[in-house]
């Protein structure tokens, strides 16, 4: 079984981007072909949850493309960690959305080397802001998040609550780098240069 299975998640409907924020532009790709990029920095093989007909990501070696199970279809970021989930089975999956486009591989690795069986969940923590959809879960979870979606209960935070959780503490500096792009204006504000970052 493998240790750590990649999950890159792009099921959302953005709508408030406007527009299917995946194809956006940064740094000469697309939003959800650097999200791939970075996560195979980080871990040998990837799912890619997608909405169904969207047109993305063919499949490749380390790359397979799926979309959320038919039981909770279109049930959020929740879901679409549980399809993949089933789909295969590793000890550890590590998530990530292709809307943070500032991320680094070292927020990714960090994380990964504080991996501990007897934890459920490795979560970074900015300013005493948590981020769920950067994260490491174990396969031991699989139960709770069902349970959870089975009861409409498709927070990630809910999910939290209910497992045992290291988390990360970053600096204040690295807030930067888990910015989440939501609209065009942010977008615009972060993508397009207006506010520097890097």
């Amino acid at each position: 079984m493998e240790k750590i299975m990649g999950i890159v998640l792009n099921g959302g409907k953005s709508s408030r981007f406007k527009k299917d924020k995946a194809f956006a532009s940064y740094q000469g790709n697309t939003l959800y072909e650097n999200a791939l990029k970075l996560m195979l920095a980080c871990v040998d093989n990837t799912y890619f949850v997608v909405r169904d007909n969207q047109p993305s990501q063919q499949e490749t070696e380390n790359i397979q493309v799926i979309t959320d199970l038919e039981l909770f279809k279109g049930q959020g970021p929740l879901a679409g960690i549980y399809s993949a989930m089933n789909n295969y089975a590793a000890n550890w999956y590590l998530v990530l959305p292709i809307d943070t486009p500032l991320i680094k591989p070292f927020i990714l690795k960090r994380l990964i080397s504080y991996i501990d069986d007897r934890e459920d969940a490795i979560v970074p923590r900015i300013n005493n802001r948590i981020q769920p959809l950067i994260a490491l879960y174990k396969l031991d979870t699989i139960g709770v998040i069902e349970q959870q979606l089975i009861a409409g209960k498709r927070s990630m935070h809910q999910l939290l609550d209910k497992l045992s959780v290291t988390y990360v503490d970053f600096s204040a500096e690295d807030e930067k780098y888990f910015i989440n792009i939501n609209t065009q204006e942010e977008y615009q504000r972060y993508i397009r240069g207006k506010a520097r970052l890097d």
